[in-house]
């Protein structure tokens, strides 16, 4: 009787080291799916159908309907795709997605994460506060939204098998700028992808003086219609698009975008060389490259740079939500690879400039950015002056001044005003124009429909060679506005034999309180792009005052005219970056 009591506590013994055993190697993480049963294998498809079940496939499995809870207490959506092998013991390297503006979890980069899963990552993503079903209201990349990166970090290491010490974050768009501003802020991230973000927000807001009308409506009825906006954001939507808006206010609004800004972080993650991969769209008129460019100029750890026809997120949202082949996101994810993984696949030494042009074709590679491999070419701008009969050439002058590679030593002047739009624009339909442009359909106008007390035209002669632009067109000029206030829009042609033009980049510079009549300087960058203009073909810039991706500087009925006064002393050039 002894003998056989001794047995059972032996047995009893041994079940509880067992037990013991096994709790101290099961998974300490809360997120967890189970095997598909025999009856659901034939019948499973997508992980996104089938949450919770680990995929026969493939072995990932996608969690949906998470809770991260901030550091201030509330609630935000978001789900994660675990990798094969998740229910075991094993830590994995995890990204994790800050949605984008208006965008949502549920949906967003569900493609991606898949994608990511199956390679062994942990793929988080959330949506913003204030947005969908995230508790709080949208504070545009602030304070608290930035915190929020960290909580998802939080919930990530506490829910999931994920590897503390390879961290990465992504993002597009306003999920672009968080991952920036996040990774700053939190030393757990260990490399960055940055698609369609922005590099000094008040440049996307009110660049050079000149608000984004369209863009902001995008913006604001988006983010009203599908998140709660903060007051403040109603605020300084209307007063950027207000002309009679004070510099004070200008100023405020201004400060209030310094920290949420990514370029203002720069040096904060060069202190710890974060390695940073950045994508931007050619055509991206909500945030313009050129910001960026600046931005990705004065990183100083590991970087690389994606540039590509395409608007704001249009090249790389088909990768992110539906998983289909990318070229940027197939980047991003050698990035990663090789930041969080330690792969040896070599994108750390490639060239840290890839590059497409913006009507297509191959891509090409420069060595950094700003690139050794370009240097500057400069045309001088010739006043077309009055309609006059030249003896000289027996032809008619004044229907258009002049881009040549001598200095104006004529003294002359051009005057536009804004009583009538000229036929010069950036795509006759906002925001499809210039996506029509990335499938290789431009933006078309003839020179001769330029109405010449609207708009002015200064032409080079006929090319010799290829002009191969990369980067920023940049305008010096002065200009005499007739009140405080005007604008200044300019666009860059590459204009044929029979003197059709294709609209290569455009660019506007505002003034709101000049002394007018008075000479003011109005020198201003073009958004940034890449394209061959070809041999036989001319270059023509065309300068008026109004354009409807351009805010007018004055109220409704208002009008004004800008003068350009040319002489032999006043230098008004074109300077082109070219290869």
């Amino acid at each position: 009787m002894a003998r056989h009591v001794g047995q059972a506590h032996t047995r009893t013994l041994r079940a509880a080291l067992l037990l013991c055993t096994a709790l101290a190697t099961a998974p300490s993480w809360a997120v967890s799916c189970r095997e598909a049963t025999p009856a659901e294998r034939p019948l499973y498809t997508t992980p996104l159908l089938w949450p919770g079940v680990i995929s026969p496939h493939d072995g990932t499995c996608f969690v949906s309907n998470a809770r991260v809870t901030t550091r201030d207490g509330l609630k935000l959506t978001a789900n994660v795709f675990l990798p094969s092998g998740a229910q075991g013991g094993q830590r994995f390297p995890a990204v994790v997605y800050p949605s984008s503006w208006a965008a949502a979890d549920f949906f967003e980069y569900v493609g991606q994460q898949q994608r990511m899963a199956r390679d062994g990552y942990v793929a988080m993503a959330y949506t913003a506060r204030g947005f969908w079903g995230s508790e709080g209201v949208v504070g545009v990349a602030g304070e608290q939204d930035i915190a929020d990166v960290s909580s998802a970090i939080d919930w990530l290491l506490a829910e999931t098998p994920a590897d503390s010490g390879r961290i990465g974050l992504a993002g597009i768009s306003y999920g672009a700028g968080l991952s920036m501003l996040g990774a700053a802020a939190d030393p757990r991230v260990k490399a960055v992808a940055a698609m369609s973000g922005w590099g000094q927000l008040i440049d996307q807001m009110y660049g050079n003086a000149v608000p984004n009308p369209t863009w902001l409506s995008v913006l604001t009825l988006s983010g009203s219609f599908t998140g709660r906006l903060a007051p403040i954001v109603y605020e300084y939507d209307a007063a950027i698009r207000d002309p009679d808006t004070t510099p004070a206010k200008i100023a405020e609004i201004s400060a209030w975008g310094a920290p949420r800004s990514p370029a203002n972080v720069v040096d904060t993650l060069n202190a710890r060389r974060v390695p940073v991969i950045i994508a931007k769209n050619w055509q991206d008129d909500m945030f313009s490259p050129n910001s960026t460019l600046a931005m990705f100029s004065r990183l100083i750890g590991p970087k690389k740079l994606l540039l590509q026809p395409g608007i704001h997120a249009s090249a790389e949202l088909p990768g992110a939500t539906l998983g289909v082949d990318n070229p940027i996101f197939d980047q991003v994810h050698r990035w990663m690879d090789r930041w969080l993984k330690g792969a040896a696949n070599g994108i750390d030494t490639e060239p840290k400039v890839n590059l497409q042009h913006k009507f297509g074709g191959t891509r090409e590679t420069l060595s950094t950015w700003p690139a050794p491999e370009l240097t500057s070419r400069t045309w001088h701008l010739g006043p077309r002056g009055s309609l006059r009969w030249d003896l000289g050439c027996l032809c008619w002058k004044g229907v258009h001044g002049t881009l040549s590679s001598s200095p104006n030593k004529q003294s002359a002047s051009d005057t536009v005003n804004n009583l009538l739009d000229t036929t010069a624009t950036t795509g006759p339909i906002p925001i499809l124009s210039p996506l029509m442009e990335t499938v290789g359909l431009p933006v078309v106008n003839h020179m001769a429909t330029i109405l010449p007390a609207h708009g002015v035209r200064y032409e080079s002669g006929s090319l010799a060679s290829p002009v191969k632009l990369r980067g920023s067109p940049r305008l010096q000029i002065q200009a005499r506005p007739s009140l405080a206030r005007g604008m200044l829009v300019a666009y860059l042609y590459d204009v044929d034999w029979a003197g059709f033009g294709t609209l290569v980049t455009h660019g506007a510079r505002a003034v709101h309180w000049a002394t007018p009549g008075v000479a003011t300087d109005l020198s201003f960058e073009l958004n940034a792009i890449a394209h061959d203009v070809p041999a036989g073909h001319r270059l023509v810039l065309v300068l008026d005052t109004a354009d409807s991706l351009y805010g007018a500087p004055v109220q409704w009925g208002q009008l004004f005219s800008m003068t350009l006064p040319f002489s032999a002393s006043t230098a008004m050039t074109l300077t082109l970056p070219v290869r």
